[in-house]
């Protein structure tokens, strides 16, 4: 029981406790008041429950939250041990093929060719993958 309903609960054995009341009007005046007094306690009870399970709900949402977040703004580093793929391009330039995390295409550094140190593309629309190769087969 709420400390509401307790003290309520309370008032309503001081209000029985004084016996007949001076007149019939002022005990129902009591009879009301003391009628609202536990509606209002019962209201404060379902909001009470009703806040703690928002509260357990708003903490399932965080946690669900910071498993997006460290999924989508993980380190590169991280990303790149999580991440099994590999392509293999060719450079424009010299011709010459080499490996390339698959993460990369899709950042905002250049991707520069080991062997000449040129640019491969200036865009995605330059771009041309060879063929796609996975770590397992190390």
């Amino acid at each position: 029981m709420s400390a509401v309903k307790e003290k309520v609960a309370y008032l309503r054995g001081l209000l029985a406790g004084l016996g007949e009341l001076e007149s019939e009007k002022n005990q129902k005046l009591w009879d009301a008041v003391m009628a609202v007094l536990e509606q209002i306690a019962d209201e404060l009870e379902m909001l009470d429950d009703d806040l703690d399970n928002l509260g357990e709900y708003v903490d399932s949402i965080d946690d669900d939250l910071a498993e997006v977040e460290e999924t989508v703004f993980c380190d590169e580093d991280d990303y790149e041990e999580d991440d099994d793929d590999t392509l293999t391009m060719e450079c424009d330039n010299c011709g010459e093929s080499f490996l390339i995390s698959a993460y990369k295409l899709y950042g905002d550094e250049d991707i520069v060719c080991p062997n000449c140190g040129v640019s491969i593309y200036e865009d995605d629309d330059d771009l041309e993958v060879v063929d796609v190769d996975t770590k397992d087969e190390d």
